[in-house]
């Protein structure tokens, strides 16, 4: 064998297996050989599991509705008895005659007032300027009551509810008026105040 045959490496026969070449490289650290970009990161702690929440109690069954006070307000209301119908009205065509005889009473004021001088001897009775007011404003007052009275028993009677009480109620005061306004003429005049007061006496009446 020449000096170069021995230099010369021998080359394996061919179908004989390569050795696996040894990695002169030493063991990698910290991740030296690692691809670009690549970075170690720690691995993320599990996350504690929410509590289940406990198992809720079945439904109880539900209660019915309870009515409510606007509920209970739209009942309908009891109705009126029969009589209160016809008793109405008989006292509201009562109290038109009563309104009409009322206003025409007051135009009577200065002949009722000369009755009274005539009972109390006392002269004639002068009726005042301001009476014919009086008496317009007193005439106005009872038909507007009476108006007032029939509208509101009207109602009360389309609705069903007691409505007699209204024309008795509007008669007292139609009364009240009329004793008011025959008040206000009365004590307003002289010659009455100092009769009743016992300033004036009364006249003797000659005998025939």
């Amino acid at each position: 064998m020449t000096n170069d045959e021995a230099a010369r490496p021998e080359t394996p026969e061919p179908g004989t297996p390569t050795p696996p070449s040894a990695d002169e490289r030493p063991r990698p650290r910290y991740g030296e050989y690692a691809p670009p970009g690549w970075s170690w990161q720690p691995p993320e702690a599990a996350e504690p599991s929410a509590p289940a929440a406990p198992a809720r109690p079945e439904a109880s069954a539900p209660l019915p509705p309870q009515p409510t006070p606007a509920d209970a307000s739209a009942a309908p209301a009891r109705r009126a008895p029969g009589w209160d119908r016809i008793l109405t009205i008989g006292l509201l065509a009562f109290g038109a005659f009563g309104a009409w005889n009322s206003a025409a009473s007051l135009q009577e004021i200065p002949r009722q007032m000369q009755l009274s001088y005539d009972l109390m001897g006392v002269g004639t009775f002068t009726p005042p300027e301001w009476l014919p007011t009086v008496v317009l404003v007193g005439t106005i007052v009872q038909l507007a009551l009476y108006a007032a009275v029939l509208g509101l028993s009207v109602l009360r009677l389309r609705a069903g509810r007691l409505a007699f009480w209204i024309p008795l109620a509007g008669g007292a005061a139609s009364f009240a008026v009329t004793l008011v306004l025959l008040s206000i003429v009365m004590l307003n005049d002289p010659t009455y105040v100092d009769f009743v007061t016992g300033v004036t006496t009364p006249t003797p009446t000659p005998t025939p």
